[in-house]
């Protein structure tokens, strides 16, 4: 059986997906990473849309001992599946435009959320300023900071790229971090309980509008707690 992360390719090769810390690796992971894409792939890799890193044109023969050395090396194989997906986020920690610690918000919901199964794959993306409204709106759960209440979040709900893109949803209701990771598990509940393969969130919502209002409505007790 091939685990999560080796993604099965033409001419019967293979690839390998690495999943950083929110799309950071340190110098020791780079160096191991290559290593392995020069002695089981083609000696290239690739950086994805996600911040993951893939090893391409692996041989089946090499599947087993390229999973050893990458277990030895401590890297974290994954970002496939029916599962929540690398957490992306922007550079919001360090750019003079962030607002917040976005990277460190993303690691903890990291930490929290990937890896979860869901119906299909989810989608979440953490961003800190205006500049990202638009990834932030390609993201099943988009995240952004309230410009209106400092200190706090809004959420996008079931944005989609690929071939059927749709703005997400804006939820005008903002949310301290404690809230937000509350509104975050929730949603995933929702599509845990409600869809079925191969439907995405926005699928499950739209075909039951009545969940729209479910998440509108816990939203609005979280804040009144």
């Amino acid at each position: 059986m091939i685990p999560a992360g080796i993604i099965h390719q033409k001419n019967n090769l293979y690839t390998a997906r690495i999943v950083g810390n929110c799309g950071e690796f340190s110098t020791q992971e780079l160096i191991a990473i290559a290593q392995v894409a020069s002695t089981y792939g083609n000696g290239k890799i690739t950086a994805t849309s996600r911040g993951t890193i893939e090893i391409e044109q692996i041989s089946p023969d090499n599947i087993e001992s390229m999973l050893a050395e990458i277990k030895a090396h401590n890297l974290r194989l994954g970002g496939t599946g029916t599962t929540v997906r690398a957490i992306v986020s922007c550079k919001g920690t360090t750019c003079t435009k962030g607002l917040y610690d976005v990277h460190a918000l993303a690691t903890e919901l990291d930490d929290l959320f990937y890896g979860q199964i869901v119906p299909k794959k989810l989608k979440i993306g953490v961003f800190g300023c205006i500049n990202s409204l638009g990834k932030a709106k390609s993201q099943d759960i988009g995240i952004m900071p309230s410009f209106k209440n400092p200190h706090k979040f809004e959420i996008y709900i079931g944005g989609l790229l690929g071939n059927n893109p749709v703005y997400g949803q804006h939820i005008d209701i903002a949310l301290n971090k404690e809230q937000l990771i509350c509104a975050i598990k929730f949603i995933i509940e929702i599509y845990q309980k409600n869809g079925k393969y191969p439907q995405r969130l926005r699928k499950v919502l739209d075909t039951n509008p009545n969940l729209w209002q479910e998440i509108t409505d816990y939203l609005t007790k979280l804040i009144q707690k």
